[in-house]
């Protein structure tokens, strides 16, 4: 009986990058909030926009897919874009706004649409628009005119469009800064156009940086884990409704495992069902799983982040993780390290650009991925 009620194929968690789980908890409120400043904006009415920041494993890129559900219902067109540095990100955009443009039901501003976004095309690398005329001189700076452009567009169409860029922390400051002057202008233009970045907590500095109004344009949503209540709804809800339960007690290891990170709390839900022997899924269930849920975080989640740390730097991964969870102070870690904060600052620069490392303030860094450092330790043990 109880082999097929914990059918692997039943299984009802879902650990994956972005998988959204089978029960979004915790993000009521954001999502909330979104859905307020995407019916304002369809109405004419002035909103902020949003940036979600967070560790990684934390949900941002459900929460960013959840959002792009919310307004697709709500009347708009979507373009949603995982910004992976160069001029992929760029073309990408490109490619949605010109399908979103082709799309329309053609009014009067779809030609000049069609010319700014071949006028930025022509400065990437891979992307050909063809508008049926003569291109224009390729100018990067047209970008922001894409944006206003595609707004006004989809606005004729009685439509609005969202922007959703996930990893947003890693697209060039330029790039950034253009697309913000685009999202800004669509707000003095009463268009459209809800604009939503998601990336780590640095996110935020590297927005402002980049145009010093935008501190008035975002609401930002900072996701943490979740509480222990909300750890035991995600993974007590699904199985209920396929008719299983879970003890008090193998609820709160998860809890106590997972330290609410979502990425966490699914992975180990996941191998726990796979475990699990009796109705109620019971403590001994969750003993049985920690081998297989600590070696599936272990081979993909944090395996996969080591893999891309050249050896150069892994003096300083090393030396970060043997103070322990941070943030901690860039001159303690070039102590741990043995080196001098100069002497570091190139390999501390080049993590934050690979998304390892994260500078939550001035002068000091963390690891961007929960427990990393435990990881570290255990995997890279040795002197810094």
């Amino acid at each position: 009986m109880f082999d097929e009620l914990y059918d692997p194929v039943a299984n009802p968690y879902a650990p994956g990058a972005g998988t959204p789980p089978p029960a979004l908890v915790g993000r009521d409120e954001t999502i909330a909030v979104a859905d307020v400043a995407l019916r304002r904006l369809r109405s004419a009415r002035a909103s902020q926009h949003m940036l979600i920041t967070g560790l990684r494993g934390v949900g941002k890129t459900v929460l960013l897919g959840k959002l792009a559900s919310v307004a697709e219902h709500v009347g708009y067109r979507v373009i949603r874009v995982e910004a992976l540095g160069g001029d992929d990100t760029i073309r990408s955009v490109l490619r949605q706004a010109r399908r979103i443009v082709e799309e329309s039901d053609g009014g009067a501003r779809v030609g000049r649409a069609l010319r700014s976004i071949e006028s930025v095309s022509l400065t990437v690398v891979g992307t050909g628009v063809a508008v049926g005329r003569q291109a224009p001189d390729a100018d990067r700076e047209a970008l922001t005119d894409v944006v206003t452009d595609l707004a006004a567009v989809v606005a004729d169409d009685d439509l609005g469009v969202m922007i959703a860029l996930d990893e947003a922390q890693t697209l060039d400051r330029h790039d950034l800064r253009r697309l913000l002057a685009g999202i800004h202008r669509c707000g003095q233009d009463g268009l459209p156009l809800f604009g939503v970045l998601a990336g780590l907590p640095n996110l935020v500095g590297e927005v402002a940086r980049a145009a010093t109004y935008s501190e008035r344009m975002f609401t930002v949503a900072d996701l943490g884990p979740l509480t222990p209540d909300e750890v035991v709804q995600a993974i007590v809800e699904p199985a209920r409704e396929i008719g299983v339960s879970w003890s008090s007690p193998a609820a709160d290891r998860i809890v106590d495992h997972s330290d609410g990170f979502p990425f966490f709390v699914q992975t180990w839900a996941y191998h726990t069902w796979n475990a699990a022997t009796d109705d109620p899924i019971s403590t001994a269930d969750v003993a049985r799983a920690a081998p297989n849920a600590d070696h599936a975080l272990d081979s993909s989640f944090f395996a996969a982040r080591i893999a891309r740390i050249p050896a150069s730097e892994v003096a300083y991964v090393r030396a970060l993780a043997s103070l322990g969870g941070g943030p901690h102070r860039s001159g303690d870690v070039a102590v741990a390290a043995g080196k001098t904060t100069p002497q570091v600052a190139a390999f501390r620069d080049r993590l934050i650009a690979e998304g390892v490392i994260y500078a939550p303030r001035y002068g000091w860094v963390e690891f961007a991925i929960p427990h990393f450092d435990r990881y570290v330790r255990r995997a890279l043990p040795g002197q810094p």
